[in-house]
Parts: C-alpha cells; sequence; structure tokens
C-alpha cells in the first residue's frame, strides 16, 4: 500500500486508515471494526486523526479575516468563499508556505496522537487521516482531482507513517449533507467527491459504498482488511506488536 508519498518507506501494520467523505459512516464503521478486531484478539483504538489547526489559527483567522474584508463573502458562504480562498491561493509562495506550516504540524500531531497506542501496541484504526487534507489542499489551490499525485510528492509527507490498511467510503453529497446535519452543504462534499476517487486509483485502495446498510458496509471492511489481518496476526507471532514500525 502505497502512502500519502513517494519512497520505499515501508508500511506500518499497525495503522489502518478510514477516509471518505463526511457523512459516509466513518466514525461508525471505525468503531465497529475495532470492536471485531478485539474480539479477534487484535486490540485495536479508534483515533480521531483530522488536522486541528493550533499554532496555525491564528494565521487562518487573520486570513479569513483579510478574505472577508477584501473578498467581502461571509465563511458561510461555501461557494464563494471558497473561491476567495481559490484567488488567494495562486502565488507560489502562498502555497508553498501553507504546505509547510500545515504538513509540519499536522505532522507533529500525528507524531503526539500515535505515541501513547503504539507504547501499548495496540492497532491503531484512523478516522480520517492526511488524505483528507491532501483533498482539501488541492481545492484551495485550485489543482484538478487529475493532478493530486503531484501535492504527493511533498518532502514533508515523508514524516507520516504509511498505513497497512487504506480504506475509502464513499457517499452521495446529497445523502452525506442530510446525514451530517451540522450544516456541511452538499456542494462542499460533491466538490470532493472526485478526489478521493482519484486518491483511491493512486494507492489502489478500494472503495465501498457508504449508502449500504451499516451492517454491509461493516461486512465489506472486514473482508477487504482481511489480508492485513493475517499479516497483523503473523507480527504478534514474531513478537512485533510493540513499538512496531515506529
Amino acid at each position: 500500500m502505497r502512502g500519502p508519498f513517494r519512497g520505499p518507506t515501508p508500511p506500518a501494520s499497525s495503522l489502518v486508515v478510514l477516509s471518505g467523505l463526511d457523512g459516509s459512516g466513518k466514525s461508525t464503521q471505525t468503531a465497529i471494526l475495532a470492536e471485531r478486531l478485539g474480539e479477534a484478539g487484535i486490540p485495536a483504538a479508534v483515533l480521531w486523526n483530522r488536522w486541528k489547526p493550533f499554532l496555525s489559527a491564528g494565521v487562518i483567522r487573520l486570513a479569513k479575516r483579510y478574505l472577508r474584508a477584501h473578498a467581502r463573502v461571509k465563511a458561510e458562504d461555501y461557494r464563494g468563499f471558497t473561491d476567495a480562498k481559490r484567488r488567494s491561493m495562486k502565488s507560489v509562495w502562498k502555497r508553498d508556505l501553507w504546505q509547510m506550516m500545515v504538513w509540519s504540524e499536522y505532522a507533529m500531531q500525528v507524531r503526539a496522537r500515535f505515541l501513547a497506542h503504539r507504547r501499548k501496541g495496540v492497532t491503531i484504526l484512523c478516522d480520517r487521516y492526511v488524505y483528507d487534507t491532501l483533498v482539501d489542499v488541492a481545492i484551495n489551490f485550485s489543482l484538478p482531482a487529475s493532478r493530486l499525485d503531484e501535492l504527493m510528492d511533498h518532502p514533508l509527507l515523508s514524516l507520516f507513517p504509511k498505513p497497512g490498511l487504506v480504506i475509502f467510503i464513499d457517499i452521495d453529497p446529497e445523502t452525506g449533507a442530510t446525514r451530517k446535519s451540522d450544516g456541511t452543504p452538499a456542494a462542499y462534499l460533491a466538490d470532493r467527491r472526485e478526489y478521493y476517487a482519484a486518491l483511491a486509483r493512486i494507492l489502489r485502495a478500494p472503495i465501498i459504498d457508504g449508502g449500504a446498510s451499516v451492517e454491509s458496509v461493516a461486512c465489506s471492511v472486514w473482508e477487504l482488511a482481511a489480508p492485513w489481518r493475517e499479516k497483523r496476526i503473523a507480527s504478534f507471532s514474531r513478537g512485533g506488536n510493540r513499538g512496531e514500525d515506529s
């Protein structure tokens, strides 16, 4: 399984990622998978693992204030605000600075989140990962889905552990927006759908229809994880469950 970056870095069998559109059922499925893995003798912990602006929060607030003032759009106006961000990110130096800030901060967050779980030797099930942020960055840069792999060459992405298994869950944008019920517009999801499909092709990762029943999706996830489970159990037998692929 190729990670979000190029190169020979081996995958971490202790790391599994479920990614895809909001409202597709990722959180539900990671919880179900963790329970089933535990029953199968593979202790697992669920980790919400999206980038959360912290050190960069002040910069982002200033950038939003600038866009609202100069582009005369509100953050609630998804289409107008997205177009304004795209116009502001046309400069190469802005794109480079933004990626350096995002990837370095996010990588530190990921390493810190993983630390305690890896010391316990449990499998980490990520609800979201760097792939979701790659989609956001591509959209903000007006980079078409066909060129998404260009972002994956960024050197700072080598700081992120490569998962042993990645599964994408798809959903119709209208259905996803309805499920979210938090104001997430269907247009937001529609913009991102083709990017997740492109990621799945690049990573040679499977896509599951999240519009099916919870039980049906859970069965698909379990079946797709079968080869990974065998390798994970084999790593236990070799004594590689603690401190493995850190």
